[in-house]
């Protein structure tokens, strides 16, 4: 019998894993709202609990482990998300591992779905991640890009890969596919996944396991994401791995496909956000060119 049916039963009579959720942080102050909005969580109460694993903040939140019992504070000095993610996974000892991230606010059947999926015969779940930015009628040009397309797992699991803003696996999965490669600083989810995938162990999209995430809200950040992950993208390259996503004169070419999918999207509202979203576009789209260029 596995770790997944041998636990208690909860009111639905289904069996309740116990489930270690996986924060890191740096220096957010979203952080407090993401652990409420987790220990609002609809899974039985004494079947899962919250690691925090601070990665360096100016002032660790140890404060919060007085919310709840559920909830511990540990620091990771190395830096890195993925050493983060590690140093918690280290400490956790339940039957599921649950990772989102400090900027995230969880649904509260965000666990109790995507365990039941779990139950159901998933082996990797990926469940969506449900993007929003400051304001609906007026979003940035990079909100509304990111409202469209960011963190859609529903497209990506088909290609192997899923974030780790939304990842929910049973231990004795993560335990064979090893854990988080710390030595990368973008794309650490991505490596992983591919193991995964290597390994024979399916990813599976659950689109009610929800979690909100707010849009970059300027240029700044966009780019700084961008170099992010073109630099995590030429560590693995280095590495001998071979990620899609190759430069070629296709980068360069004018997203005009983004005036048809602005009008199409039933994420935007209004005029002025299909505008957004254009121009957008046109950013992420030479943005990541450039950036590509860059850490060749």
């Amino acid at each position: 019998m596995s770790t997944l049916e041998s636990a208690p039963e909860d009111l639905a009579g289904h069996p309740a894993p116990f489930v270690d959720v996986v924060v890191p942080v740096k220096d957010d102050p979203r952080l407090e709202a993401c652990i409420r909005a987790l220990l609002a969580q609809d899974h039985p109460a004494d079947r899962f609990r919250i690691i925090v694993a601070d990665n360096g903040s100016r002032e660790p939140r140890h404060d919060l482990a007085d919310l709840d019992p559920r909830v511990s504070v540990l620091v990771e000095p190395r830096p890195g998300s993925y050493a983060a993610r590690n140093a918690a996974v280290a400490r956790a000892h339940g039957d599921v591992l649950a990772f989102t991230d400090s900027d995230t606010l969880p649904d509260p059947g965000w666990i109790s779905h995507a365990v039941r999926a779990l139950q159901d015969g998933a082996q990797v779940v990926a469940g969506r991640v449900r993007v929003y930015p400051r304001d609906t009628a007026r979003p940035h040009p990079v909100e509304a890009f990111e409202v469209v397309n960011a963190f859609r797992q529903d497209r990506t699991v088909r290609q192997g890969f899923a974030v780790t803003a939304n990842i929910v696996v049973p231990r004795d999965v993560f335990d064979a596919v090893g854990p988080f490669n710390a030595d990368l600083p973008s794309g650490g989810d991505a490596e992983w996944c591919g193991r995964a995938v290597a390994a024979g162990f399916a990813l599976t999209y659950v689109d009610d396991a929800v979690v909100a995430h707010p849009a970059r809200e300027s240029y700044a950040e966009a780019w700084k994401k961008l170099c992010r992950v073109q630099h995590g993208r030429q560590l693995r390259v280095r590495a001998g791995e071979r990620p899609p996503g190759e430069l070629s004169v296709k980068a360069f070419y004018p997203p005009v496909g983004s005036i048809l999918r602005a009008a199409r999207s039933r994420e935007l509202t209004g005029v002025r956000s299909r505008v957004a979203y254009v121009v957008g576009a046109f950013y992420m789209r030479y943005g990541r060119a450039a950036a590509a260029v860059k850490y060749r």
